[in-house]
């Protein structure tokens, strides 16, 4: 199956619809979500996007990549050199520390 292509505003609209399910309480389970919350999901991308034809298994590869990212981010961040700037949602990093770390690291960069 090919992935599907995102844009930004698809994915802030199914991050702002995930997070209303954590606001809810009602979907929220000890290890996530209880099932059928990719349903739910799906139902309101078709209202934002009727015509995208946004699936529940596009929804799960979404979470899954954003899972996946953010566990590079934080893995990245425990290296001394390495901080976030909170002002630009961004990695900062200076130069020889960066270098240093593309030059040890079997990182490969998708």
């Amino acid at each position: 199956m090919a992935r599907r292509a995102w844009s930004e505003v698809e994915e802030e609209i199914l991050l702002t619809n995930l997070t209303s399910l954590v606001d809810q309480g009602v979907w929220q389970a000890k290890n996530g979500f209880h099932p059928g919350y990719l349903g739910v999901l799906e139902n309101q991308m078709r209202v934002s996007f009727p015509e995208a034809g946004i699936k529940e298994n596009h929804i799960e590869g979404k979470i899954k990549k954003w899972k996946r990212d953010y566990f590079y981010l934080d893995a990245i961040l425990q290296i001394p050199g390495f901080g976030w700037n909170p002002n630009e949602n961004k990695l900062v990093v200076q130069n020889d520390v960066w270098n240093e770390f593309v030059r040890v690291s079997n990182f490969e960069f998708v």
